[in-house]
């Protein structure tokens, strides 16, 4: 033990040091305070004498002034200075007053004059011990304390990143930077049970082990079972520790002298090993050395799980993310909580936008009680499937065919819906115009077959009729006009079977016959002249007929030219403006117009008549009544009208339809009820646009 005696009267100092030193004591001796404290502060962090005993008259310098305080005052300096040792105070008096003022000022204890030599002793000793006891005890504390400080920030290191790859190369540097060994590994177990190391810090005196891959018997054999229920592996010598020598020598191929293994576990399943390695000699592992390294590969186990999730999560979310269709998650009462990269590109809306809004609102779903059994169904059975009506955030209205999941946690409570919604927009309507191909052909075997029977009673009625206007040319008036009548109700039949017969053509063979390379900038012209001419002058009538001496400046000619029949080509645009008359019996406007254009593959796909090239386009629109959506599907139906019984026989667009589907054309209709329609007709060109030189 180290101790100073703090006392002015050198005889009394040389009794202390004689009576104190021992070949366990040191014994320092100095005559005031100033001496004391520049002897207590000599090295910093280091506490240099284990004992001070300041005799009451003992002397220490005040600044500014000659007088010197007694010994309860350098005890009080000390103290206020920081000194931490313990402080034994010799008293000349027995007053109480001065007891009370050497324990306030620091001292650990105090003896009063006169008092026994032995007792100094025992009461030197018993101070020493307690203040050795107590630094003890201070040390473990800081230990501890630094050891949890490291666990926390180790553990706080490898729980920030979810990329495993960091979370073991952070924990391993940190692991050997606090051992301040040689080698930290992960050893990652494989199925076989022999193993990989995953992860590894290492000083650049030895060598790397990284992505080794490890075969050793005891693993398997030996120690799996073992690391299983938890169990710590310290070996602090190599060569003399009892091991097998097949896992000896393994450690001496990697320059290991010691090694600490812990298993890093989740739940019951041992997923790998923490290993530090001390490769420059052997090493006795302390306890708190393995309390940390078991500490850290708890919070690694944890750690590697949460990483492994969330790999597997972003795995998941990548394959959401791939697929084309909707998939988003939204809480009991509506509120979007996922949304996926298929659902912004169906209905235009960012995850950012989306997230937190009521799905109702944001989709705007028209059917509302279809929705709430759908919401119902789903809560009572668990899924729900079905076909919803639904809003982009553009505007356009979209059909889905919806699939709902109601999600339960692991209490079985539920607390969300997964809603998966492909987009059948084009599939229904594809559909319809499949239907209507359809409709329309099994309609026209049967009005061709009526047509042919019908054509073969008027024929002998229409000849017999004219027949006898020659035999009663002479006859009265009465008679002369029921002849009229008779003749002009055949030849009216005889048109209408032959319009029929011609919605009925459904094959090129005999329809095409009459096919020529037509102009129908020229057939529109004259089809114009006769709609001039016969229409009201309550419609006003514009047109656009673009002329090939309009394009002679630009460097793509324009067609002109389709195959198909004059006759029918007439009869089609006739029909389509006298429609458009029709639609307006108080007056409007009649718009026609030609033009080129190009139908791409996105724009073929859309419609079943379609096909990709360039095409003559014919525009026939109104401002009448408009066509309700309803009526709009059927339109093209024979015997279909929209008009008064007596005034159509709904053989009109049917036969239109039939006229320019034999033509390899289709046709496109815009209506709104109250603002009137557009017919365009698309007829193939006959001479794709060529570059100019």
């Amino acid at each position: 033990m180290k101790i100073m005696v703090v006392e002015a009267n050198r005889a009394v100092a040389d009794h202390l040091q004689r009576l104190l030193s021992s070949d366990r004591n040191e014994i320092m001796t100095v005559s005031d305070g100033t001496a004391a404290w520049s002897k207590t502060a000599a090295i910093e962090g280091v506490v240099p004498y284990d004992l001070i005993i300041l005799n009451e008259e003992a002397q220490e310098p005040e600044q500014g002034s000659e007088q010197e305080p007694d010994g309860v005052n350098i005890c009080r300096c000390l103290r206020e200075k920081g000194c931490q040792i313990p402080i034994l105070l010799l008293l000349d008096h027995a007053s109480v007053h001065q007891a009370i003022a050497a324990i306030e000022a620091g001292a650990d204890d105090y003896l009063i004059r006169p008092f026994d030599d032995q007792h100094l002793v025992m009461r030197t000793e018993f101070l020493v011990h307690r203040a050795q006891r107590d630094w003890c005890d201070r040390q473990q504390i800081a230990v501890q304390l630094e050891r949890e400080r490291l666990i926390a920030e180790i553990t706080d290191s490898i729980r920030q990143p979810l990329e495993l790859e960091k979370i073991l190369r952070v924990a391993v540097d940190q692991v050997r930077h606090f051992l301040q060994t040689d080698r930290v590994i992960v050893f990652r177990f494989l199925s076989n049970w022999q193993g990989i190391v995953e992860s590894e810090s290492v000083a650049s005196d030895w060598s790397a082990t990284i992505a080794m891959q490890i075969q050793d018997a005891c693993l398997g054999n030996v120690y799996i079972g073992e690391h299983r229920q938890g169990r710590v592996s310290a070996i602090h010598n190599v060569e003399t520790v009892a091991i097998d020598p097949v896992h000896r020598e393994l450690l001496k191929s990697l320059q290991v002298k010691a090694n600490l293994v812990v298993p890093i576990l989740q739940g019951d399943n041992l997923w790998g090993l923490l290993i530090a390695h001390h490769c420059r000699a052997p090493r006795q592992w302390k306890t708190d050395s393995t309390q940390l390294l078991q500490q850290v590969a708890t919070q690694m186990g944890i750690a590697i799980q949460q990483a492994e999730l969330y790999q597997k999560t972003q795995q998941q979310a990548a394959l959401i993310d791939i697929a084309t269709d909707a998939i988003f998650v939204r809480d009991l009462a509506g509120h979007i909580l996922f949304w996926s990269q298929g659902a912004e590109r169906l209905y235009g809306w960012t995850a950012a936008e989306a997230l937190g809004n009521l799905a109702q609102q944001l989709l705007k779903g028209k059917e509302r009680a279809d929705l709430e059994k759908a919401l119902s169904t789903t809560l009572e059975q668990g899924f729900w499937q079905g076909e919803l009506t639904q809003s982009t955030k553009a505007g356009d209205s979209i059909l889905v065919a919806s699939r709902w999941t109601l999600v339960k946690d692991s209490a079985n409570h539920s607390h969300s819906l997964l809603e998966v919604n492909t987009d059948i927009t084009e599939k229904k309507r594809l559909e319809a115009q499949f239907y209507q191909v359809q409709r329309l052909e099994s309609l026209g075997q049967l009005a061709g077959g009526i047509a042919h029977d019908l054509g073969n009673m008027l024929t002998p009625i229409l000849g017999i009729a004219q027949l006898l206007r020659l035999s009663q040319q002479n006859g009265d008036v009465a008679t002369q006009q029921q002849l009229d009548l008779l003749e002009s109700s055949a030849k009216r039949g005889a048109e209408m079977v032959r319009q029929i017969l011609t919605f009925a053509q459904g094959s090129p063979e005999g329809a095409r016959e009459s096919e020529t390379a037509v102009d129908i900038v020229i057939v529109l012209q004259e089809v114009m002249d006769v709609v001039r001419q016969g229409f009201p002058n309550s419609i006003e009538i514009r047109q656009n007929i673009v002329h090939p001496s309009v394009h002679s400046a630009s460097s793509t000619p324009f067609l002109k030219e389709v195959s198909a029949d004059s006759t029918h080509l007439h009869q089609v645009l006739m029909n389509l403006c006298i429609n458009a008359r029709d639609a307006m019996p108080n007056g409007g406007v009649l718009s026609v117009a030609v033009d080129n254009c190009y139908v791409s593959e996105a724009t073929a796909s859309k419609n079943l008549e379609a096909a990709v090239g360039h095409y003559i386009v014919v525009r026939v629109a109104d401002t009448g009544t408009g066509i309700t959506p309803e009526m709009r599907d059927r339109i093209f139906d024979p015997f279909f009208t929209t008009k008064a019984p007596d005034k159509g026989t709904g053989l009109g667009l049917s036969t239109v339809s039939g006229i320019v589907k034999n033509a390899g054309g289709f046709i496109e209709v815009a209506s709104e009820v109250g603002q009137g329609t557009q017919i365009s007709v698309y007829l193939p060109a006959l001479k794709a646009p060529t570059q100019r030189s």
